[in-house]
């Protein structure tokens, strides 16, 4: 602490410069730290859209990768599925040396294949992703009845809750009596077989085709699955024979609900939208699946969404009574189909975050400038003004001198013009007349001396303009008092005033003298009282 105070002392007692200096370095010090500071904050902040794009960018890439991951596993579960489900259709036609058409109005046998299909089936929804497996052959149990020709037997296993290991299984479609021999309950929407007229482009996909399996796989739209509310979508693969004969189709079942749940993305945005839509030029959002976040809420888009640039990367999705903007792609999921990802926020969270960034900003900018204003009043007060306030008491003493020196020179000029007055009454004329006569003798560095006596220098000033030793300077004030006659300074400035005074009445109005002006004033009290200090009053210093 006494060194703080001896340091803090040091700098007070230190010349103003030299505290100007050190305060104007550490205003410099702080400034470019602020500015720093300032630039660095601004380069985090400098641009809310694109932090917000970013941000968008990688839940897009999560969302995406999620995607494509979970679609390539459905493909190879499929895969077997489809592999699995047809061997057993060709072993069961196999043993009872029948063709697949004789299966139509064949209960035993299309029981039997239920029987051996239902465990695998089940173990195959255990061990994928996805909220339901079905298999549909292309057979009925009877063509005679009302409707056959839409009616299909088959399985349909659902997962009757979360996707845990030991969910409980329901019979969506099948025989009841094989599900309740295999622990499977049936479905309050049961029924006996599929209805192909309420199953999306049966015609379409069973239309016979060489495509390898793994190059077959498709996704259908989205549809409400027959007496429930629930939203479905089919992963479909064809069920082939050994022969290539379509023996039905078989796949997995993606709610919506299960979508929900399963595919919710972790993020910093409260209100995020991740859909799975139909390829198009605009986004049909009620035809999507669609998640959100892990916090449960998300404002699901509705309706044809219209798609539009935003810039920046961002694209701003337009539907009838909603607004949205994120970052939407078409995406390749097979090799013949295409479909189109979406990551949004609604558009009132994009202008709230884009305008807190930006009053963060300016709040920031407002801080950087109150701390500059700060700064610099502070320096103003406690240096600039106690350095002005010097500097004009300097002016002002300085000014003060000048009239005091101006003063004292007019009474000089008065006391002189007295001196000669009475040197013109008292004197000797024949000292007076002396003093003329050797004027015109003196040499010229004597001259020169002499005219500075005249003007009022003293002994060092004189020796010092003349560039010569005092000893010489010495020698020359001899001779001069020789030669003019004079005993003391007092004498010889006396003549002088007589001479600039005018002499009319001795005669000398001719010879009257006027010494050089100095540069600076010539002969004052004041310099006359330093002379007397150094000199004697009768002698000059020889």
């Amino acid at each position: 602490m006494h060194f703080v105070d001896r340091h803090r002392e040091k700098i007070r007692q230190s010349p103003m410069s030299s505290r100007l200096l050190w305060a104007c370095l550490l205003l410099v010090v702080l400034l470019v730290l602020t500015f720093g500071a300032a630039l660095f904050l601004f380069a985090s902040l400098h641009n809310t859209k694109k932090d917000i794009s970013r941000s968008l960018q990688i839940q897009f890439s999560v969302f995406q990768n999620d995607m494509e991951r979970y679609f390539d596993q459905l493909a190879v579960m499929g895969v077997n599925l489809s592999e699995d489900m047809s061997a057993e259709v060709d072993k069961e036609l196999a043993l009872r040396q029948m063709s697949f058409a004789q299966l139509n109005d064949s209960p035993e046998v299309l029981n039997a294949l239920e029987e051996k299909m239902i465990e695998p089936l089940c173990r195959r929804l255990r061990q994928t992703g996805c909220s339901g497996v079905f298999v549909l052959l292309d057979a009925t149990v009877n063509t005679r009845m009302e409707g056959a020709e839409h009616s299909r037997a088959g399985l349909y296993v659902q997962k009757s809750g979360a996707d845990t290991p030991t969910v409980p299984l329901l019979l969506y479609r099948g025989s009841a009596e094989v599900g309740k021999d295999h622990s499977v309950m049936p479905h309050r929407k049961w029924r006996m077989e599929f209805q192909t007229d309420q199953f999306p482009d049966y015609d379409r996909w069973m239309t016979p085709s060489s495509t390898p399996l793994y190059q077959a796989y498709t996704l259908t739209e989205r549809f409400s699955l027959p007496g429930t509310s629930e939203e479905v979508q089919l992963f479909l693969l064809p069920l082939r024979g050994r022969d290539g004969t379509m023996y039905g189709l078989c796949g997995f079942e993606i709610s919506q609900s299960f979508f929900k749940q399963n595919f919710a993305q972790p993020t910093g945005f409260d209100r995020l939208s991740c859909l799975l839509a139909p390829a198009g030029d605009g986004l049909a959002a009620d035809a999507a699946l669609s998640s959100g976040t892990t916090s449960g809420y998300y404002h699901a888009p509705r309706n044809m969404l219209v798609l539009r640039s935003m810039g920046g990367g961002l694209t701003q999705l337009t539907g009838p009574d909603s607004d949205y903007a994120g970052i939407s792609q078409l995406c390749r999921l097979s090799e013949s189909q295409s479909y189109r990802l979406a990551v949004c926020i609604p558009m009132a969270d994009y202008r709230r975050l884009v305008f807190s960034g930006n009053l963060q900003m300016l709040l920031i900018g407002l801080f950087i400038a109150f701390f500059v204003v700060f700064c610099c009043m502070n320096f103003h007060r406690r240096i600039l003004s106690p350095a002005f306030r010097q500097f004009e008491e300097d002016r002002r003493e300085s000014r003060r001198r000048m009239d005091e020196l101006q003063l004292e020179r007019q009474q000089m000029q008065t006391e002189l013009s007295r001196l000669a007055d009475v040197c013109r009454n008292e004197s000797v004329p024949d000292a007076f007349q002396t003093f003329v006569a050797g004027i015109p003798t003196l040499t010229k560095t004597e001259r020169r001396i002499f005219d500075g006596y005249a003007a009022g220098l003293r002994t060092r000033e004189i020796a010092q303009q003349l560039d010569i030793k005092d000893s010489t300077l010495r020698f020359h004030n001899k001779n001069i008092y020789d030669k003019l006659g004079v005993s003391s300074l007092k004498q010889l400035q006396q003549f002088v005033a007589i001479l600039n005074s005018g002499s009319g009445s001795t005669g000398y109005n001719e010879n009257s003298y006027a010494a050089p002006a100095p540069a600076q004033p010539a002969y004052t009290s004041g310099a006359a009282s330093d002379f007397e200090e150094v000199e004697s009053d009768n002698d000059l210093p020889f």
